[in-house]
């Protein structure tokens, strides 16, 4: 497949992953619905705190609010269930249509989940970041410039967060199903991305835990590159390495399960 008709396909893919996630509005509408209620239990909370009047973990209470809720405003957009969809295709058996496609299946699956990202950053990340601006401070006063950062930085955490649910659903090549290790990722997503609890209130050695893991890099990395807190340009390559290294091992992964994989014993 040369490159234009390899472009054309991947781009078909990304306006199906786009449509895909906005041909159900009431649904959308209600998780939106459900992540601002989320977040006006963060503002309320992180405000108490606040109120307070003491540092938590030598930060400002304040501060460690706003970047639970630009975190928490960020996942919304980058989350993604590949790693179901992958494993469902294993049950089934689709994926032995997967092996004849002239795309390569990584690629595909990327530009899909990357049109339904696109979308649910129009319609729940931006509508979520400012609900949360008037339910308290955060302090959005950045230029351009920061706000590109959080552009590129959520585009970072969405390959990292697509890398690791590919690598999970091709874990059904093995297991059978991933629904456990979707509750395992979820878990960990949970504790670690920041869009619950700030990676600074975890202690030293959850703390550490969470530095050696990539999922920090989902909520919190892009949330501090927008309210300015840490080096731009170490945030943004630490979370490309992590992106790469992981889709590097990802096809790698796939081209085993390709080869290797058999359906009705052929």
């Amino acid at each position: 497949m040369n490159v234009s008709a390899l472009s054309k396909s991947l781009g078909a893919a990304w306006r199906i992953g786009f449509r895909h996630h906005l041909a159900y509005p009431s649904e959308v509408l209600i998780q939106l619905v459900a992540a601002c209620l989320i977040a006006g239990l963060n503002a309320a909370l992180w405000s108490n705190v606040a109120d307070a009047g003491a540092p938590v973990a030598g930060i400002g209470a304040q501060a460690l609010g706003a970047e639970v809720l630009v975190a928490w405003a960020g996942i919304g957009a980058i989350a993604t269930r590949v790693h179901e969809d992958l494993g469902e295709r294993f049950r089934d058996g689709q994926i032995a249509a997967d092996l004849v496609r002239p795309v390569p299946l990584p690629a595909l699956i990327y530009a899909r989940d990357l049109g339904r990202a696109c979308a649910a950053f129009g319609v729940q990340a931006l509508p979520l970041l400012t609900v949360s601006a008037w339910l308290a401070p955060l302090g959005l006063t950045a230029g351009p410039g920061r706000w590109a950062g959080w552009a590129a930085a959520l585009f970072i955490a969405h390959v990292v967060n697509v890398a690791v649910s590919f690598l999970l659903g091709l874990a059904a090549f093995r297991v059978g199903s991933v629904v456990g290790l979707g509750y395992l990722k979820a878990t960990l997503v949970s504790l670690f991305a920041g869009a619950l609890l700030p990676p600074d209130l975890l202690g030293p050695t959850l703390g550490a835990i969470a530095r050696l893991l990539p999922f920090h890099l989902l909520g919190s990395t892009p949330a501090r590159v927008l309210l300015g807190r840490g080096d731009l340009t170490a945030l943004l390559l630490e979370g490309s390495a992590w992106a790469v290294g992981l889709w590097l091992f990802g096809i790698f992964m796939w081209s085993r399960v390709a080869r290797t994989f058999t359906l009705q014993g052929g």
